[in-house]
């Protein structure tokens, strides 16, 4: 495994640590000690080659830690020699610009860092007690010991208080300018060497720094200095840390220690009389009294203001739970529970409750044609419109999607409601300009009123629901309000749709074939399956009955999935009574918009042809343009489809809004007229028929017209060069019971082309 260059340094300083302990006293362990110091140099010499933006601060480390090599080499060589050092001498100057180096490279690691008071604070009370222990411990032995130059002396408890002060600093840094490890080797290194220098100046300078045991301490020192700069050098500091007001249990031990210090060395001093100079000591006591305070004080702060944080970001959370992200308006659960207790208030006071169901018209295009972030736009300005003519005290709320919801309080009387419905509708007509360019949408409002206490909030939205949705269908951008008249409606629905589940699960619907002949050879070329309800109270229902009912329910998919399997299995069935007559006849099934967007129509249609064993060639998928425009995702169905090797059909075109210009990027394979254009005998209209013809022809596409009823229009299509047409002259919608399909059974009935030509 390829180590890193941290790694790999300590491998080496163990190496060399080693060595240290190993070899005889004399010049081979000088050699040593001197060393592996200036291994620690060259490491943060490489750390400052890797770490560009802090190569200032590694240079003065190792500055520090090359003087305290040549310092080392300059006592050993002496001791070497057997001669004595006078005090002051040069290698003074290296161990204490090697402290100096030290305690500044620390210091520069928090160069262009935003100053974190309650860290400086908690390091300057660690500082305080710890120094005034190390003032303690050096000073004074040094001085009584050796008599030295007080100017000299001082430096080296000063030093060494600077030294703690940074390695303090750095480990209470939020975030830490260095990572982890770094700071622990770093600290530790620092620490190592406050610990040499005290166990030294305790000993009064009695103790020989060839010892070994003595100078492993320094050795050590050097070793962390190196392998912290190359960590740091190469690894990235964490930026998720705890907040400084959240006092560590480690860190709350150094505070109230620190401040111990005091009270310890005067009972220290007071048992074993050791005359200590009581200015310092003052002088800590002083400094710490002051800091603690504000400390304690900084922390209070800081903790109002996290709490005050916390309130602000739940207070946020709340809001952002109960409102729209997008609009900014109440969303559906929060409108719920503002209407469940304006219901209350209302129930208890004895007045009327007022929602408004209003649902954009032509919003889908919007996203289609301009894009979702339009679509967005859209939706908050209609909100900002509606709120801006709403009156004071009503809410507005989305419900989801296109839709929102107006909770009016208090309610008026029935045309100023009227009047505030329509001043909505008003407000969405206005084109708005979106980056993607001009949307023209409407509204189609529903409103609701509860009167009786009884109604609870999911009751009244679903009513102005309703009733906005009858006036989409009423023709849109129009408001309607909910009456006992469509309370009776939708109750005649509901029974309608278990009619309708019950006739399905019973058998009683059944499908009719309407050929569809070729023009130009009169021969049979498909059939289209028509769904028909035999009902066993009504007899025979029209689709126009029960088939817009089933479009509301997913019971329009269960009766597109019935239709699929059956027509397929039937034309399996005519092909193979008669291979000849019906070999290459197709069968053409309607697929209403809702199974369209199903997930699980491509699947069905595989299904379908798979249990029948009919090629998909030969089924034939219709759809309405409005699905084409209401769909999102009928593009992608229908591109699936066509994969598959199925045919589609675009039928009643010229009724919806797609324009010729369209078909070249539509999902089809057939265009098929509508038959109101066929009927039209005036130039104009045969003319259109002709246009239709032509550009289908140009886009590569079959046409079938529908609604022929006379010789003369299949003439007509005959000479525009239409391919394929049905209608009530060339066959009229039959059972499978009743149309023959052997060749004997065939008879020539008159105008029953089909009949005559199968």
């Amino acid at each position: 495994m390829r180590l890193d260059a941290g790694r790999r340094y300590l491998w080496v300083a163990a190496v060399l640590l080693g060595g240290y302990w190993l070899v005889p006293a004399g010049a081979p362990r000088a050699v040593a000690q001197v060393t592996v110091s200036l291994a620690s140099m060259v490491a943060v010499l490489v750390a400052a080659r890797l770490d560009p933006p802090r190569r200032l601060t590694w240079m003065v480390f190792s500055l520090g830690s090359g003087l305290s090599a040549l310092a080392d080499g300059y006592t050993a060589w002496h001791h070497l020699n057997a001669s004595v050092l006078p005090f002051p001498n040069w290698a003074d100057a290296g161990w204490l610009t090697a402290n100096l180096g030290a305690a500044a490279g620390l210091f520069m690691l928090q160069r262009g860092r935003r100053i974190d008071a309650a860290g400086l604070l908690d390091s300057a009370v660690v500082t305080i007690g710890g120094g005034l222990v190390l003032w303690v411990a050096l000073f004074s032995p040094i001085h009584g010991a050796l008599d030295l130059a007080e100017s000299v002396g001082l430096l080296y408890p000063l030093t060494t208080i600077g030294m703690l002060a940074a390695a303090v600093w750095l480990i209470t840094s939020v975030p830490a300018p260095v990572e982890g490890r770094a700071t622990a080797a770093l600290t530790v290194g620092v620490l190592l060497g406050l610990t040499g220098n005290v166990i030294y100046g305790a000993s009064g300078g009695t103790l020989n720094p060839q010892h070994r045991w003595f100078e492993t301490f320094y050795l050590l020192m050097y070793i962390g200095w190196g392998y912290g700069a190359l960590r740091a050098a190469t690894t990235a500091a964490r930026q998720d840390v705890t907040p400084t007001w959240v006092v560590s249990p480690l860190r709350l031990v150094a505070m109230y220690g620190s401040m111990l210090v005091v009270p310890g060395v005067l009972m220290v001093d007071f048992f074993l009389d050791l005359d200590l100079n009581h200015i310092p000591i003052a002088t800590a006591s002083t400094v710490l009294s002051v800091l603690v305070p504000a400390r304690l004080w900084l922390s209070m702060r800081q903790l109002r203001v996290s709490t005050e944080q916390r309130d602000a970001y739940r207070v946020d959370l709340a809001h952002q739970a109960a409102h729209d992200a997008l609009t900014g308006l109440p969303n559906r659960a929060y409108l719920r529970e503002l209407l469940t207790a304006l219901l209350h208030r209302a129930a208890r006071a004895g007045d009327e409750a007022a929602v408004l169901f209003v649902d954009l018209d032509f919003f889908k295009r919007v996203n289609e044609q301009l894009g979702h972030a339009a679509g967005d736009e859209v939706l908050r300005t209609a909100a900002a419109r509606m709120k801006g003519v709403l009156r004071q005290g009503d809410t507005l709320g989305r419900q989801g999607g296109d839709e929102f919801i107006v909770l009016i309080d208090p309610v008026p009387s029935p045309a100023e409601l009227m009047e505030i419905a329509d001043r909505l509708v008003d407000s969405i007509s206005t084109p708005i300009m979106t980056a993607g360019g001009k949307a023209r949408i409407s509204a189609s409002v529903g409103v609701a009123l509860a009167r009786d206490g009884q109604t609870d909030a999911e009751q009244l939205v679903q009513d102005a629901d309703l009733a906005a949705y009858r006036a989409k269908v009423n023709g849109r951008g129009r408001v309607e309000m909910f009456d006992a008249a469509l309370r009776a409606e939708l109750e005649a629905r509901a029974r309608l749709e278990t009619e309708i589940r019950h006739g399905l699960a019973a058998g009683e619907f059944e499908l009719h074939f309407q050929p569809v002949i070729g023009v130009a050879t009169r021969e049979l070329r498909s059939y289209e399956a028509l769904i028909r309800w035999r009902h066993p109270e009504r007899g025979m229902v029209p689709p126009g009955e029960f088939i817009p009912a089933a479009e509301e329910s997913l019971l329009i998919c269960e009766i597109g999935r019935w239709v699929l399997n059956t027509a397929t299995k039937q034309l399996s069935a005519w092909t193979w009574q008669d291979p000849a007559g019906h070999g290459d006849v197709t069968m053409a099934v309607n697929i209403s918009a809702r199974h369209l967007a199903s997930r699980s129509l491509v699947e069905e249609v595989r299904h379908a042809l798979r249990e029948s064993g009919l090629e998909a060639s030969r089924l034939v998928l219709e759809i309405t343009e409005t699905v084409l425009l209401d769909e999102p995702t009928a593009d992608a169905h229908l591109r699936d489809l066509r994969a598959l090797g199925v045919t589609v059909s675009l039928d009643d075109f010229g009724t919806g809004y797609t324009s010729i210009g369209q078909l070249q990027k539509l999902q089809v394979d057939t265009l098929k007229i509508d038959q109101s254009f066929l009927r039209s005998s005036e130039p104009a209209g045969q003319a259109l028929v002709q246009l239709m013809v032509t550009a289908a022809h140009a886009f590569n596409l079959d046409v079938v017209a529908e609604g022929v009823e006379t010789q003369e229009q299949l003439d007509r299509l005959e000479r525009i060069g239409c391919e394929l047409a049905q209608g009530y002259f060339l066959g009229r919608p039959k059972p499978a019971r009743e149309i023959p399909v052997s060749p004997t059974d065939r008879e020539v009935t008159g105008t029953d082309v089909t009949a005559a030509n199968g």
